[in-house]
């Protein structure tokens, strides 16, 4: 590139990118602030996630076993073969017995407190009482309405 001196003069243009001006940018100091600011909010945020995430899968356990405890109710009273569910205390799963099969059925985030058999040939389950507590030592109690339909409470 040729420069013109213009006789012994720099132009303007050049002089002010060869001049000493600060530079725009970020201090060290600007960065390790900004970096604890994302840690810290990083840090509170992940906790909480977590719990949520426990709850929902309590959540989604607890909406199988309704799911399941109605649809095998449906069976029994259709006339087709009379299902059994057991739960054993300490365990994380539930199993279902129809016709020989036996069906095994995860809990994420539950434990089964009391030993129940609910045959569903037996018309009026109103006095089943199933406990569950979760690994944050919350129970839920799972009762029958006077129709069969079950019902969940947190306890």
């Amino acid at each position: 590139m040729l420069i013109s001196t213009f006789g012994g003069k720099i132009p303007m243009l050049l002089k002010e990118s060869w001049s000493n001006k600060r530079e725009t940018g970020f201090t060290l100091l600007e960065v390790m602030v900004v970096l604890t600011l994302i840690l810290l909010v990083v840090g509170l945020v992940f906790p909480v996630s977590g719990t949520l995430h426990q709850r929902l899968l309590i959540k989604l356990s607890l909406d199988q076993l309704e799911d399941d405890l109605l649809a095998l109710r449906a069976q029994a009273l259709g006339g087709g073969e009379v299902p059994v569910i057991s739960f054993e205390p300490g365990q994380g799963y539930y199993r279902i017995e129809v016709g020989g099969r036996d069906l095994k059925r995860q809990l994420s985030g539950l434990v089964i407190a009391t030993e129940t058999k609910i045959d569903f040939s037996a018309r009026n389950m109103s006095s089943t009482v199933l406990t569950f507590r979760s690994s944050q030592d919350v129970n839920y109690e799972v009762t029958f309405s006077d129709r069969g339909e079950p019902v969940i409470e947190r306890k």
